[in-house]
């Protein structure tokens, strides 16, 4: 071996290090940090999403206005076609040309009361333009397409409405309607002339609708108003209302409906069916499949359950969802407390959805369980593939025998969405496995044997086969060095003659890596690109895209190299929800530890980090030794009578995590020495069961400590698995495979670890003290990465196995000398370490020249587009009026919405008064005296009192609803009088409008008076004017599309610029406090620079924030670590006085000038 790279691959940094290990040198080192794939990691569904997603719903949402006014367009030209809208043919040329809509020509018409016509439509004739002006009223809500069985369910919230926001579901509105159409029924609600609304109404269109009640509106006024006009024949019905599932040709202007594009390209692969699809998790044979597979994981008192006691709980599980675990306990008749399970009785079971629904007596019944599988599987493809309720329910009576209210209620049923890790082929293998009683893992590998026979697999001898079944879980277990399937191999090939090739069929991690030749470097291109997306996780596609450039790189500059060991972040290698329990845990431990701190100040103890594990594993084992059975006092535990204790040693282990550590009087550990509770106890089977009993008792799950039975589970085991250092340098999950193949394109040895040795070994080797004067690791410097990287890329078998006599817990005098990778590592270290440029990842939002070619009528079409990756502006849209100021604009705001900040911003001073008396009444006079003080900007007020009256008037104005009085005022407007019997209500205060001064706003629309904030900055031209003085120019994101999209250069001199300097962009290196004579380009001194190296942190007019381009925190704002430029003379934060210089920083960390 020659060249090993080491990796620290994480969420938004990637660390390296290459060493010779033949010459005993570090060939290079360095950190690479860029952003992050998502936002928010770790917070869980609705709260973690990928960087594009919000981008995708944006143009989601555009996309469904285009297609609205779409619409409306294509219904006005078939509309004019045929007089029944007042445009004619040149109107719409005119309109093309323009780009302006003739809403001067139409006003009259959009002026017509179109409730008051639908109601009309029913009685007597129209003109055709107001027909016409029916069917545009219609188009412009068309209401829910209920009819689609995936569109929603009657219990969601368009059913039953959202009181809080006031809107009125769909159940209200259909009985409100009764036997009257939506139009007929919205005529009568809608106030007459000078009328208030009725029954407490704000507004008539606050509904959700379905599409049904527009149908049949269109349908009735069709009908009667075609009495009238020969015209409106079939013909003009199908263009304009037709729908193809009610049995027109064709679906007309107002209810087409575009099908939805087929998501199958989405679904991934199968993790040991490659070229197979992943099956959905609502198919029966998946159903089945996660059944087994959860009842082979149920034990009581650390023993497996019986095949019947199985088979019981399985055909539970098959008729219900999701029962409570104590309902499983009662089936199996195990209901006392002497039988402890692994799971709560509280903890909730996956059971079944599709089967438990289709066997209950509203559908098939038990007659479910009688049908064969290409029966029941005919059923389910039913349910999954068809999309109307209708279809369904008309397909349910004529083939099922179904009665008019069963097929009702099927039509209404849906399968769940989402598919499993593994396709049908792959379950239909494991499944007959799983219900024999092997555990997922032995099942696999059964699985997979039988596929590697396939048909021949029934053929085989009972012998043969039974061999295979019955050796199986013995070779699986026996944690063979180098793994169990080179054993299976040589069996299947020796024994059973299976050649190479039927080999590959095997379902095991190695069993799918093709050995191919390998290339020079990683693909790059489209095709290449497709491949890193299809893993479909957003962190670890932005990783990969990283690694690939600095993997890259690297081998430009150093050549092929002879192996790979990557270490990778855990939350690299699990899912959102994964992220989210692990996030919440961590939440819990907070808390948990915060008790504890209480307990020991309680007690008069020092609280230190091994203080507080003592007294958890004090009270987890019920203070109370599991070894002896002698109760612990509170004094002996801080005494040293008792010690911590690997249940699992540690010297076999290397296991020093919560789960695998008790308590146990020193005397009894010193006897006990190098064994497992079983291996100590085990040859006296009356003291071992007495052990067991009391180590059951001790070990039960409460609140503080919800897995203590997993630790049972660990202290009565019996066979324990010594192979702990080959586990310690491999690692086998998705994600880590998934690494693994990529970089298997150019190295032949890739070792993805889990890494727990790594800290260990970086602690031993001393290399915390080369960022620390302590040998504790700081993650304050990015350089930690590298450091992270030099260890994995050192890390060998033999230091992992010497890393087993060092048990922190129990020290010898012969623990002083750790071994070195080679005699001058530590000084190679240090002096590599101090020489790394971070890398910084530029943030830049891509603007790309995107050109389409479309052919249409013959003849093609090139539209030339800007792709914008990134919000143009922030949401909210502002306006002007007379009272505001040249940087003055005015928005609306949600009472509910309010918040103190924007307080003193309201542009009513009346209703702004309403709603402080309002606040005040619920604040006590001090308080009101200090908000007082912060409304005038009082300097030096208290932040943490500033803090509290914030706090409080935010909840306040969330809580409370604000009304105005009502003054009659409305009446005198109109110049009426007002009647004697009203009774004025107090008018609720639904929006504010509020001032915000906005430094750089743009119109949106020059004929309207709209404005957007741009909100970011693209960059910041520096430049020089015609007399040499330094000026600037703040560029938005904005102005740099505008610049794209006319063609213009992004970067541009402002009209008294002569000379542009240089730009600042988010992320951009400079070298501050330095002179270019200083430096030697040709060969820069790494140790000097490193020193001078900022990256800039934030933009805004004069005001550029630097920060050291090793430092990973964001709270150190001094020098060195921050640097501040606020003006360009030489002053403290001046340009001259830091002389910026520009560079490049490459991935591996090479620097040249910008």
């Amino acid at each position: 071996m020659a060249k090993i790279l080491g990796l620290d691959l994480g969420t938004n940094s990637i660390g390296w290090a290459l060493i010779d290990d033949v010459q005993n040198k570090i060939l290079g080192i360095g950190s690479r940090i860029f952003p992050m794939g998502v936002e928010n990691l770790g917070e869980g569904e609705g709260r973690e999403m990928s960087k594009n997603a919000g981008r995708t719903g944006s143009r989601g949402v555009r996309r469904q206005f285009f297609r609205r006014r779409l619409r409306k367009r294509i219904l006005l030209k078939a509309l004019s076609e045929h007089k029944m809208c007042p445009m004619i043919a040149l109107d719409f040329e005119d309109w093309k040309k323009t780009k302006e809509f003739p809403s001067e020509k139409l006003a009259n018409w959009f002026a017509l009361n179109p409730y008051e016509l639908r109601y009309k439509a029913l009685h007597q004739k129209l003109s055709l333009e107001e027909i016409g002006r029916i069917f545009y009223h219609l188009i412009q809500r068309r209401g829910f397409l209920s009819n689609s069985r995936k569109g929603g369910t009657d219990d969601g919230t368009i059913f039953k409405g959202n009181p809080k926001e006031g809107k009125i579901g769909i159940t209200e509105t259909q009985e409100s309607i009764h036997d009257k159409t939506l139009g007929s029924y919205l005529f009568e609600i809608y106030p007459k002339e000078n009328q208030p609304f009725q029954g407490g109404l704000e507004r008539i269109r606050n509904r959700y609708t379905t599409r049904k009640m527009y149908v049949d509106e269109f349908e009735l006024i069709w009908n009667k108003q075609s009495q009238f006009y020969s015209e409106l024949n079939e013909d003009l019905k199908t263009l304009f209302g037709g729908r193809k599932l009610d049995g027109y040709k064709e679906d007309g202007i107002l209810f087409h409906q575009r099908p939805l594009r087929s998501q199958k390209h989405l679904v991934g692969n199968c993790a040991f069916e490659p070229t197979k699809t992943k099956c959905p998790i609502s198919a029966i044979p998946f159903e089945q499949f996660r059944v087994w597979q959860w009842v082979n994981t149920v034990e009581y008192n650390g023993k497996k359950i019986s095949q019947e006691e199985k088979e019981k709980i399985v055909e539970f599980l098959y008729s219900n969802e999701k029962p409570e675990f104590k309902k499983i306990r009662k089936v199996i008749g195990k209901e006392s407390a002497e039988f402890k399970f692994n799971y709560k009785d509280e903890d909730k079971i996956v059971g079944t959805h599709t089967i438990s629904n289709l066997s209950n007596k509203k559908y098939f019944g038990k007659k479910w369980f009688e049908l064969s599988e290409k029966e029941q599987e005919d059923i389910w493809h039913v349910l999954y593939f068809f999309d109307s309720k209708s279809n369904l329910k008309e397909y349910a009576i004529k083939n099922w025998n179904f009665t008019e209210e069963q097929a009702e209620s099927i039509s209404k049923f849906n399968v769940k969405d989402g598919y499993s890790s593994l396709s049908r082929k792959a379950i239909s293998n494991i499944l007959p496995f799983l219900k024999l009683g092997f555990t997922y893992d032995v099942a696999v590998v059964l699985g997979g044997i039988k596929n590697v026979f396939g048909s021949d697999w029934d053929n085989l001898s009972d012998d043969k086969r039974n061999f295979l079944i019955d050796n199986m879980e013995g070779i699986v277990r026996s944690k063979t060095k180098g793994g169990f399937i080179d054993i299976i191999k040589d069996i299947l090939r020796n024994d059973y003659n299976i050649s190479d090739n039927q080999l590959r069929k095997l379902y095991h991690h190695t069993a799918t890596i093709d050995v191919s030749e390998l290339l020079e470097k990683l693909p790059i291109g489209k095709e290449a690109d497709k491949e890193i997306q299809a893993i479909r996780n957003p962190i670890v596609i932005s990783a990969l895209f990283e690694l690939r450039k600095l993997v890259n790189e690297l081998i430009e500059d150093y050549g092929k190299i002879d192996e790979i060991k990557v270490e990778m972040a855990r939350d690299l290698k699990i899912s959102k929800s994964q992220r989210n329990k692990i996030r919440k845990e961590q939440n819990r431990l907070e808390r948990e530890n915060d008790r504890v701190k209480d307990r020991l100040i309680e007690n008069n103890i020092r609280i230190t980090h091994d203080n507080i594990l003592l007294y958890k594993l004090w009270e987890e084992c019920k203070k109370t030794c599991p070894y002896t059975g002698n109760p612990i006092s509170v004094t002996q535990l801080f005494s040293g009578e008792v010690q911590i204790e690997h249940i699992h040693p540690w010297s076999r282990s290397l296991n020093d995590s919560f789960s695998n550590k008790t308590l146990c009087y020193a005397d009894e550990n010193r006897k006990k020495g190098n064994k497992t509770p079983y291996e100590f106890y085990g040859n006296d089977e009356a003291n071992w069961s007495a052990i067991k009993e009391r180590a059951l008792k001790l070990f039960s799950d409460t609140k503080e400590y919800p897995n203590a039975y997993q630790k049972f589970k660990r202290f009565v085991q019996q066979k324990f698995d010594d192979d702990f250092s080959s586990r310690q340098l491999n690692d086998t999950r998705y994600i880590s495979k998934e690494a693994k193949n990529y970089l298997s394109k150019v190295c032949k040895n890739v070792i993805v670890s889990p890494g727990q040795a790594t800290s260990n070994l970086r602690q031993k080797w001393g290399l915390n003290h080369i960022l620390n004067d302590e040998n504790v690791k700081t993650r304050e410097d990015h350089r930690h990465h590298a450091i992270d990287a030099l260890v994995m890329a050192c890390t060998k078998l033999s230091y992992v196995q010497e890393l087993s006599k060092w048990n922190q817990y129990k020290k010898t005098h012969e623990m002083k000398n750790f071994p070195l990778p080679w005699e001058t590592f530590n000084y190679d270290a240090e002096k590599a370490v101090e020489k790394i440029l971070i890398s910084h990842k530029r943030v830049s939002n891509d603007i790309t020249i995107r050109y389409k070619t479309i052919e249409k009528n013959g003849k093609k079409h090139t539209n030339k587009g800007v792709a914008a990756r990134g919000q143009l502006h922030l949401e909210t849209v502002y306006g002007q009026n007379k009272n505001c100021k040249s940087d003055e604009y005015v928005y609306r705001v949600d009472i509910n919405n309010l918040s103190f900040s924007q307080l003193t911003s309201i542009v009513d001073l009346n209703l702004k008064q309403i709603i402080l008396n309002e606040i005040f009444k619920k604040l006590e006079f001090a308080e009101i005296e200090f908000f007082n003080m912060m409304n005038s900007k009082v300097k030096n007020l208290d932040k943490t009192q500033q803090k509290k009256i914030k706090e409080k008037i935010d909840k306040i104005l969330k809580e409370t609803s604000f009304f105005m009085p009502n003054e009659g005022k409305r009446y005198a407007r109109l110049n009426k009088i007002e009647p004697n019997d009203i009774k004025r209500v107090p008018v609720p205060i639904k929006k504010v409008r509020i001032k915000k001064v906005l430094g750089k706003a743009e119109r949106v629309n020059d004929k309207i008076k709209q404005f957007v904030d741009p909100n970011k900055n693209h960059h910041v031209l520096i430049y020089k004017d015609e007399k040499g003085n330094l000026k600037e120019e703040v560029v938005t994101f904005w102005t740099v599309v505008e610049r794209k999209r006319t063609g213009q250069s992004a970067y541009q001199l402002p009209l008294d610029g002569k000379e542009m300097v240089t730009t600042l962009h988010i992320n951009d290196m400079f070298l501050l406090g330095i002179n270019n004579d200083e430096i030697n380009w040709e060969n820069p001194d790494f140790e000097v620079l490193k020193k001078n190296l900022y990256r800039v942190q934030k933009l805004s007019s004069k005001f550029y924030e630097f920060r050291l381009a090793s430092e990973a925190s964001i709270q150190n704002n001094f020098q060195p670590f921050y640097i501040r430029i606020q003006s360009f003379g030489e002053g403290k934060t001046g340009w001259d006085t830091f002389n910026p210089i520009k560079v490049k920083i490459s991935v591996s960390g090479k620097i040249k000038k910008a």
